[in-house]
C-alpha cells in the first residue's frame, strides 16, 4: 500500500471526553499505531453530540474545544489544509490529519461559523447526526422526513462556496436528496455502508451510491458490524461492501471510513481491533482478485482525488 486514508474516526473526541492523550494506547486509532504503515492520513471527526447543543453557542464551543485538544497534542503530525500539505505527506511518506465536523450543529445556527471552522483546518462537514437538528433530518428519522430546513439549505450552499466537502453520512433520505439538488461535485459519505447488503437505516441505497459517484464523490465503508451484516461480521464483510460499490459504480468511488473510537470494541467486526489491522482489508481484496492499482485506489488514492479537487478549487479562487 502506498498510502492509507481513512475517512472517519472519533478518536480525538473520545480522547477529549476521557481526558486521554490523542496517542493513548487504549484508543482504536492513534498516529503511533498508524506508524505500522509507511504513510497514513486520518480524517479526524470533531463530533458534536446533540446534548451539547442545548446551551447557547454550545455546539460551536464544543467543536472548538475538541479542535484545541488536537492542536495541543498533534506534535509533528501534518494538518492537511492545502495541496502542498497533501503532497508533502504523500511524497515524503509522512503522517497527516484532516479535521472534519460530524453534526452541523457545530455552527450553533450561525453560518459565519462555517468560515471560522474552516480557518481552523476543517475540510469536511456533515449536516446531522442520527437525529434531526436545525439543519435537517437524521438517518434514524422514520416518521416525518422533511429533509433540509431553510437554514440547512443555506448551510449546504455555504459549504459549497467555501470548498468544504459535504458529508451525507447520518443524513435521512430526504436530506440526502436535498443536498444533491444543491451541491456541486464535492459530496462524500465518510462512513457508510450498503443498504442492499445490510438493510440498516444508516446505509446507502443503490440510487444514493450512484448519485455520489455522479458527483465525483466517495463512500468510505464503515466498520460498524451492525451496518455490515445482520449476522456475525468479519473483515470479509467490509470487503463485500467495497466490492458491491465497485461493481455498481466503478473502482473510483469507494474507500474506507472506519469509525474507529466511534464504535465500541465489541461492535467492531471480527479480526479488526484497531488501526493496526487495516492491512487485513488489503489482503482480502487481493484474495478475491483485485490488482495492486485498484487496491491502492480503495485504500487511499480515491480519497486523494476527492481531497485534491477541493484543494485545487481553493487555490484557483485564491489566485
Amino acid at each position: 500500500m502506498k498510502m492509507i486514508i481513512d475517512g472517519h474516526c472519533d478518536s480525538i473526541q473520545r480522547a477529549f471526553d476521557e481526558k486521554k492523550n490523542i496517542n493513548d494506547k487504549e484508543l482504536q486509532f492513534t498516529f503511533e499505531k498508524a506508524k505500522k504503515f509507511s504513510s497514513y492520513i486520518q480524517m479526524l471527526a470533531v463530533f458534536v453530540n446533540p446534548t451539547y447543543t442545548r446551551k447557547e453557542n454550545g455546539g460551536f464551543i464544543r467543536a472548538n474545544s475538541i479542535i484545541d485538544k488536537f492542536y495541543s497534542e498533534k506534535g509533528n503530525i501534518i494538518l492537511v489544509e492545502n495541496e502542498n500539505d497533501l503532497n508533502n505527506v504523500i511524497n515524503k511518506q509522512k503522517y497527516g490529519a484532516i479535521l472534519t465536523i460530524e453534526n452541523g450543529s457545530a455552527i450553533s445556527s450561525n453560518l459565519d461559523n462555517i468560515w471560522k471552522l474552516k480557518q481552523r483546518g476543517v475540510k469536511v462537514m456533515s449536516i446531522t447526526w442520527n437525529s434531526d437538528n436545525e439543519l435537517g433530518c437524521g438517518a434514524l428519522n422514520k416518521e416525518n422526513d422533511t429533509g433540509l430546513t431553510n437554514l440547512g439549505k443555506e448551510y449546504v450552499k455555504k459549504l459549497v462556496k467555501e470548498n468544504i466537502l459535504v458529508d451525507v453520512s447520518h443524513s435521512s433520505l430526504k436530506t440526502f436528496y436535498d443536498v444533491m439538488d444543491i451541491s456541486n461535485d464535492n459530496v462524500v459519505a465518510t462512513h457508510s455502508c450498503v443498504y442492499k447488503i445490510c438493510n440498516h437505516l444508516r446505509n446507502l441505497r443503490d440510487e444514493q451510491i450512484k448519485l455520489i459517484s455522479q458527483k465525483n464523490g466517495i463512500i468510505g465503508i464503515c466498520f460498524c458490524k451492525e451496518f455490515l451484516s445482520k449476522k456475525k461480521a468479519n473483515v470479509l464483510d467490509i470487503v463485500k461492501h467495497i466490492d458491491y460499490v465497485v461493481n455498481l459504480v466503478g473502482i473510483d468511488y469507494v474507500g474506507i471510513g472506519s469509525d474507529f473510537d466511534g464504535i465500541n470494541k465489541n461492535d467492531l467486526p471480527e479480526g479488526i481491533k484497531d488501526v493496526t489491522n487495516i492491512d487485513l482489508i488489503e489482503r482480502e481484496l487481493y484474495k478475491i482478485g483485485y490488482k495492486e492499482n485498484d487496491v491502492d485506489k480503495i485504500m487511499g488514492e480515491n480519497w486523494i482525488r476527492v481531497l485534491n479537487n477541493i484543494m485545487k478549487e481553493e487555490q484557483i479562487e485564491k489566485t
